[in-house]
């Protein structure tokens, strides 16, 4: 494969007389310049220039290279330039993905935030549980996501960045007979009826995980993937929840929310690419999602 340090070096010889001035154009030395050419030549096996006292001249096969190597030059310049832009954040794009909590809370702030200080650089989100949003992010599909309890793996590319601790709440209906109470243990819920989000859920996991901690499996049987219906069927009085704050910033009428005595709390993360794999735009939503979760904590 041809150098193109060399190939840039023959079109400023090209473009001057003689090879002090290609030199002087390129900050070279005349020798350096030299010493450039002849490299080519040999790469090649052939002459690409005419060496006489009134200067240097192309050969055909030197103005063959010239012609062809210009537009490939000019498109690494301007690939230089794209480059730029996008460290500078005056271009690029930035890809979230977030679970849906989040992303109805932290994030729309976030993205504002964003917009507002880099409005060059698009930006998009989706929405998806933790477990597709990490899959995503490991396949290159996004540029980072907003996860849940995620582990940082040894030797991992993936670097995880802790935002805020979500404290969970007991939900129950405003008539139950615990309703009442500053602070009730987790155990004092075991004989009651659940309402949660899906099985395979990252929330269903934390339920199972802290009922079992307290001695029980807790019975759900109605589900939903959307927190206010898992409020609207508490207030209707078929089952309890437990719940993150982050859901809860929406009250829905009919229901009391009363803390626990031993906390339940997820953390929410970041999770983004090694840092030498990171895209200037990530890092700027980094900063902002800590500024956030700093000034506006659950």
């Amino acid at each position: 494969m041809l150098d193109v340090r060399r190939l840039r070096v023959l079109c400023a010889v090209a473009d001057h007389t003689t090879l002090s001035a290609a030199a002087e154009s390129l900050s070279y030395t005349p020798s350096a310049v030299s010493q450039q050419i002849v490299a080519l030549e040999r790469e090649i096996g052939v002459r690409v220039l005419h060496r006489g006292p009134r200067g240097v001249r192309l050969t055909a096969t030197g103005q063959l290279l010239v012609d062809q190597t210009r537009p490939i030059l000019a498109t690494l310049k301007a690939a230089e330039a794209s480059v730029a832009a996008v460290i500078g954040l005056s271009a690029g794009r930035l890809q979230l993905a977030s679970f849906a909590t989040a992303g109805a809370t932290i994030l729309p702030r976030a993205i504002a935030d964003f917009r507002e200080r880099h409005p060059d650089v698009a930006i998009t989100l989706i929405q998806a549980d933790p477990d597709a949003a990490m899959a995503a992010l490991r396949g290159g599909d996004v540029d980072l996501i907003i996860t849940a309890d995620a582990e940082q793996r040894p030797n991992d590319a993936i670097e995880v960045v802790t935002l805020l601790e979500d404290p969970l709440c007991a939900v129950l209906p405003s008539a139950h007979p615990l309703a009442n109470r500053a602070q009730l243990a987790l155990e004092e819920l075991a004989s009651e009826t659940w309402v949660d989000v899906p099985t395979t859920s990252e929330a269903r996991r934390l339920l199972l995980r802290a009922c079992g901690q307290a001695g029980f499996i807790p019975r759900v049987a109605f589900e939903s993937d959307e927190y206010e219906t898992v409020q609207q069927l508490v207030a209707a009085g078929v089952g309890v929840a437990l719940i993150p704050r982050l859901a809860l910033r929406t009250a829905v009428p009919g229901v009391t929310l009363v803390p626990l005595t031993v906390p339940v709390v997820r953390e929410v993360m970041a999770a983004v690419h090694a840092p030498q794999f990171r895209a200037p735009a990530t890092n700027a939503m980094i900063r902002i999602l800590r500024e956030i979760a700093a000034t506006d904590p659950v």
